[in-house]
């Protein structure tokens, strides 16, 4: 059972446009009356979650819940690693994102009140985590961990107008009006793939993914097979295509049925490398998030954390 005095409950108020912060008095109530009486941590900027996961271990945490986005969640991930803490400080997941896919692969996990209680009486199963070196866009190397999926492509094109707009229609929305524009603007970039050392092909891309998680971009069946506990990703390759074509594999990512076509390409590894090989930039999304572009490494580390609640069949 989860001991609510070592418990606590680091949120973004950002998260999903400002909702958290507008609502904040509401939401803890509700979480303590399903937790009990957690400790609260909200962060004030980028890369705070991380700190704040760090400190509430050193003040003896034993289970750390995430309240915000895809990106939250990874920044916790990392402050738990930093402590070399993944076997015995568990996670928790409250979605407040814009795409929340994340917890599509954990049980009950649609509303604040199912998925508190999936935290209090779930017992936590270790899971894989991805760490992400890549350019950052000031032009430094960086690194990320991320619990869902890494694109390289138009992905974080995409990431950058959803974060930047202040129109919030629904996850799905949000992301479809998002991808329309960033189509505008996007120069596919060509991109030499890489999984476990041997060459997977070099390609044309509208987006390599490379996928711990199955879902992307508010709902899109980016992996259908992927685990999070197998010790693998599924790496998945779509390639750029004229805008009919593009559109027909847009829209056939929503069931999964995308692989059958003839622009994708899939593949199963614990490390893949991304170089480019043109000029044209092959945006990063990491969890919803755009900190760079490629190159970059992806690397697995399995059964590096402990979570609550994740469904049996992505296990």
């Amino acid at each position: 059972m989860l001991d609510a005095a070592h418990t606590t409950v680091i949120a973004n108020p950002a998260a999903r446009g400002g909702w958290v912060r507008k609502h904040w008095s509401s939401l803890a109530a509700e979480i303590e009356r399903h937790l009990g009486r957690v400790r609260f941590a909200r962060t004030s900027r980028p890369g705070d979650a991380r700190i704040l996961a760090r400190k509430a271990i050193e003040e003896g945490a034993t289970c750390l819940v995430s309240f915000g986005g895809d990106g939250t969640h990874g920044e916790v991930v990392a402050g738990i690693l930093d402590q070399g803490a993944g076997d015995r400080v568990s996670l928790g997941i409250l979605n407040a994102g814009t795409g929340g896919d994340f917890r599509k692969l954990l049980i009950d996990a649609g509303t604040l009140e199912g998925a508190c209680r999936t935290i209090a009486k779930t017992e936590p199963v270790p899971v894989d985590v991805g760490r992400v070196e890549y350019q950052g866009d000031a032009g430094a190397r960086e690194d990320r961990h991320f619990l869902n999926i890494v694109t390289a492509g138009i992905g974080g094109l995409v990431d950058r107008y959803v974060n930047e707009s202040r129109l919030r229609l629904g996850g799905t929305l949000d992301y479809a009006i998002a991808t329309l524009r960033a189509n505008v603007r996007y120069r596919p970039a060509r991109l030499r793939v890489e999984v476990d050392g041997a060459t997977m092909g070099e390609y044309v891309v509208n987006a390599v993914c490379v996928c711990n998680g199955r879902y992307a971009g508010g709902g899109m069946f980016l992996a259908p097979s992927a685990r999070i506990a197998d010790g693998l990703f599924e790496v998945v390759v779509i390639e750029a295509a004229p805008l009919l074509q593009a559109l027909a594999v847009g829209k056939a990512i929503y069931s999964g049925a995308h692989l059958e076509s003839r622009l994708v390409h899939h593949a199963r590894g614990r490390r893949v490398v991304l170089t480019p090989l043109t000029s044209d930039a092959a945006y990063l999304d990491v969890d919803g998030e755009a900190p760079g572009v490629a190159p970059a490494t992806v690397e697995v580390l399995p059964g590096a954390i402990r979570l609550h609640g994740p469904r049996a069949d992505v296990l």
